[in-house]
């Protein structure tokens, strides 16, 4: 291979090594441009404060909310049965 040939082949990795550097940098730019929700003022307090009752009562603060979380979904279920069948008879 001639040394015209070398330089080429290496001038040409080159560019695909700055090409998907720039596709990456890209990619994490427009990760990072996504905002995360707010929480609200006083969220840190709040949850602190309920943390505390519900453990204080013998429960686990983590499981409650677990439930809190099931009783959101499961009625939204119940909610949009109709539109649930309907994909899922799609599927």
């Amino acid at each position: 291979m001639s040394n015209h040939t070398q330089k080429e082949n290496q001038y040409v990795e080159t560019l695909k090594g700055k090409e998907k550097h720039s596709l990456d940098a890209q990619k994490k730019a427009s990760r990072s441009k996504k905002k995360k929700p707010a929480k609200p003022a006083g969220f840190k307090e709040f949850e602190a404060l309920a943390k505390e009752i519900v453990e204080a009562n013998g429960g686990s603060y983590y499981e409650w909310l677990h439930m809190q979380h099931q009783e959101i979904i499961l009625n939204f279920n119940v909610h949009n049965q109709k539109q649930i069948t309907e994909v899922a008879k799609q599927s």
